[in-house]
């Protein structure tokens, strides 16, 4: 077993350095590996990478989720692969501007220096983004334009100026600073968008860049030498999140709507969007658990982020019997296969709380 883990360490160190084709021999010899090559996976994702290798070594990981869960699971698998993705945490990706935290499945949070954030971009394939705004930096906004719009009025010059701080109509009636809780959906190819300043949660169809950038405002800009593995990790458990929500929809003209949380048993759920993603926050009252659910064409991603409890996930032939459970707490990413019966209890005083992704294995693992 060690020589075999040595092998596709070894495979994988020479995957990510070099530009081998997804249908590479290398490739296929490393998907076959199956459940057993996780955890070197985890080995070298928790590594600080050049954002294209650890690109690289993600999209590898896509591919062999979706040959692992490919077929229907059993519970002990399931909880392997939770287990995995709790001891991976977040695949960390630095850039000038921002630290991506990430995982396969297209949730992301990023933590943007301030006035600093996405360039101004527009997807190129369809790909639905939710933008959940944690924090706002001083300076911080949000900027929805419509690409005829964009066309009109974008002059390279009046536009660098309005960035320095120049006050210019045709840009301005396009910049919206929003406050911690509000939502955006991204689905339309044409909607040209950044978001700046800000601490955020996107939900995605997927993790890696589609876009075409508009204006790059972030070209030349070094990385902080800051930007580590430990920094993040710090940065990530400051986060407070929102106690509300706001959907903001529109690009000149916004309309603003309070999203109101749905009673569920043991607490509440808030629906931020359900489209190709189910993007969603839960807040389970003190002593209470969640009704046993199963996805079964769906994969769902769960960040906690406040509480301790136990994550209860069995396969139905053991339904009947004392259910397995895994421990979870505070900053803890659980990644569940479809077709896994699951339920949250609450075994603090305080709230428990998470936020939910839930899509397509076929759609997530590209």
């Amino acid at each position: 077993m060690t020589t075999k883990y040595s092998e596709l360490s070894r495979d994988l160190d020479a995957y990510i350095a070099h530009s081998e084709t997804n249908e590479s021999d290398t490739v296929r010899k490393l998907i076959e590996y199956g459940l057993r090559g996780l955890p070197v996976f985890k080995e070298h994702l928790r590594r600080d990478l050049p954002i294209d290798q650890a690109e690289r070594l993600e999209m590898l990981l896509k591919l062999l989720l979706r040959s692992i869960m490919r077929d229907r699971m059993s519970g002990a698998e399931a909880r392997q692969i939770a287990r995995f993705q709790m001891e991976l945490g977040f695949i960390l990706k630095y850039k000038s501007y921002a630290i991506k935290a990430a995982t396969p499945v297209g949730y992301s949070i990023f933590i943007q220096n301030e006035r600093q954030g996405f360039s101004f971009q527009r997807h190129i394939v369809h790909k639905l983004e939710v933008f959940h705004i944690l924090q706002v930096r001083p300076g911080g906004y949000v900027f929805l334009c419509d690409f005829e719009q964009w066309e009109r009025i974008y002059k390279k010059e009046s536009f660098q100026d309005w960035l320095a701080g120049n006050e210019n109509a045709d840009y301005d009636r396009y910049k919206f600073v929003p406050a911690p809780g509000d939502v955006f959906v991204i689905s339309e190819l044409g909607t040209v968008h950044t978001v700046v300043g800000c601490v955020l949660e996107e939900y995605a169809t997927v993790s890696t860049d589609m876009v075409q950038r508009l204006h790059d405002q972030n070209i030349g800009r070094a990385i902080p030498p800051s930007f580590d593995r430990l920094h993040a990790e710090e940065a990530l458990g400051a986060i407070q999140m929102p106690l509300t929500n706001r959907a903001v929809r529109g690009l000149e003209h916004r309309n603003i709507e309070t999203i109101v949380p749905e009673a569920i048993q043991g607490g509440e759920r808030t629906v931020l969007c359900d489209s190709f993603v189910r993007a969603a926050r839960y807040a389970i009252a003190p002593k209470q658990r969640t009704p046993f659910q199963r996805e079964d064409d769906r994969v769902v991603l769960l960040r906690i982020s406040s509480g301790d409890g136990g994550l209860a996930m069995c396969d139905s032939s053991e339904i009947r019997f004392s259910i397995p459970r895994v421990e979870v707490r505070t900053g803890d990413l659980v990644l569940i296969p479809p077709g896994v019966q699951y339920a949250i209890s609450n075994e603090a005083d305080g709230y428990l709380t998470y936020s939910e992704q839930c899509i397509s294995p076929a759609v997530a693992f590209v």
